[in-house]
């Protein structure tokens, strides 16, 4: 990983990489479709976010480039966690913007955040829909999209969401 990673890992506490994270951050690297299924507390969140934070440092935006990571999460809780983990993670990288669009939260806040460049966007499927409807945010830059707890969203019903959301981003 990038030293600057590396950096606020240490900082972090991190000194060994979870069984999760040995196997899927040098395939993620690689720059493999990957799908991971681990226990809670396994070190999934880094797992998938430390290979996307690598790219980035590695390989900077372009001046107009907005959301190049989108994480979809089945709820604003997961949503939070992963927003604060990536800020953690990318807390020595210069300039990364971290952006999180939830229900349940009010618009104004969201939408404010979503007027500047965001260079990760983590939402939940309900929510990014109401923002893509409306303009506010475009996704045909994302380098990576990561649906943590994919299953979770699937039985929640948002399956034309994600196809939708997919939809809007790279091929």
């Amino acid at each position: 990983l990038a030293p600057v990673l590396l950096g606020a890992l240490d900082k972090a506490g991190f000194t060994q990489p979870t069984e999760v994270q040995a196997k899927a951050i040098p395939a993620a690297l690689e720059g493999k479709d990957l799908i991971v299924s681990a226990q809670t507390g396994s070190g999934k969140t880094a797992a998938f976010t430390l290979p996307a934070l690598h790219h980035m440092a590695t390989t900077p935006a372009t001046k107009q480039q907005s959301v190049r990571l989108l994480v979809l999460t089945p709820t604003r809780e997961l949503a939070m966690q992963v927003a604060e983990a990536t800020k953690q993670y990318s807390a020595d990288m210069r300039g990364i913007r971290v952006a999180t669009v939830v229900g349940g939260m009010p618009y104004g806040p969201q939408i404010n955040a979503l007027k500047r460049r965001v260079d990760v966007l983590v939402a939940t499927p309900g929510r990014l829909i109401d923002h893509l409807n409306a303009g506010r945010v475009d996704l045909s830059n994302i380098e990576t999209l990561v649906l943590d707890e994919a299953d979770r969203m699937l039985d929640m019903g948002f399956l034309d969401d994600m196809k939708d959301i997919v939809a809007h981003t790279p091929d």
